[in-house]
């Protein structure tokens, strides 16, 4: 998993899958075809026009960001519970129950007002450590045609500091009940681990002609 180029979130690079390593070929090809999206980006940059399409998309991006973080504060009733020690972190765990009549502004905050939530926050350095989110209704995406995930659906999210310094993923886990396109019904249990961080450096150097 490397940094991703400026609107995406990571580039993965596949190199085990059920326990055995990507064949050389298969590795090769989809390093190209990752060399070869780079440099389209690059090339685009080159152009001004193309170089403010993409300045407006982030700012775009930020703004809805930024309008889903205040729709958390719209959405719940946010309480101060207790003290709890997480891997050795002192932590404030925080509950988010959905509040009634709740009006949000954004197409995220329509979806929080299914899901209540218990965080676990950094005392010293007010990071999240730790969240806990369960459905606490049905929810139908598609209405109802492409997916309904069920009430009681759990997922986690975990961060640990990464050599003292920064804040990072470690693990995500879901269980789920869903239904899919109204006749498959799914149960489904997932892990995702986080680990072997590296810090991302880049050489850079300069050569100038001869005059």
């Amino acid at each position: 998993m490397y940094p991703g180029l400026p609107g995406e979130d990571r580039y993965y690079r596949l190199i085990e899958e059920g326990g055995r390593p990507t064949p050389p070929d298969r590795l090769a090809k989809q390093d190209i075809e990752r060399q070869k999206h780079a440099e389209e980006y690059a090339r685009k940059q080159a152009i001004p026009s193309e170089r403010q399409k993409d300045a407006q998309e982030q700012d775009k991006a930020r703004r809805e960001y930024s309008a889903a973080i205040e729709d958390i504060f719209r959405v719940y009733n946010i309480q101060m519970v207790r003290r709890e020690p997480i891997d050795g972190i002192d932590t404030i765990l925080a509950t988010l129950v959905p509040k009634p009549g709740a009006r949000p502004q954004t197409d995220d905050g329509k979806v929080m007002r299914h899901f209540k939530a218990r965080a676990w926050i950094s005392e010293s350095d007010y990071e999240l450590v730790r969240v806990e989110i369960e459905a606490i209704d049905n929810l139908s995406f598609g209405l109802g045609l492409v997916a309904r995930v069920h009430k009681g659906t759990v997922a986690t999210y975990q961060r640990r500091k990464v050599n003292g310094q920064t804040w990072l993923p470690a693990e995500v886990t879901w269980t789920a009940s869903a239904r899919v396109l109204l006749l498959r019904r799914l149960r489904l249990r997932g892990v995702s681990q986080f680990s072997n961080y590296r810090r991302y450096s880049v050489d850079t150097r300069t050569t100038i002609g001869a005059p």
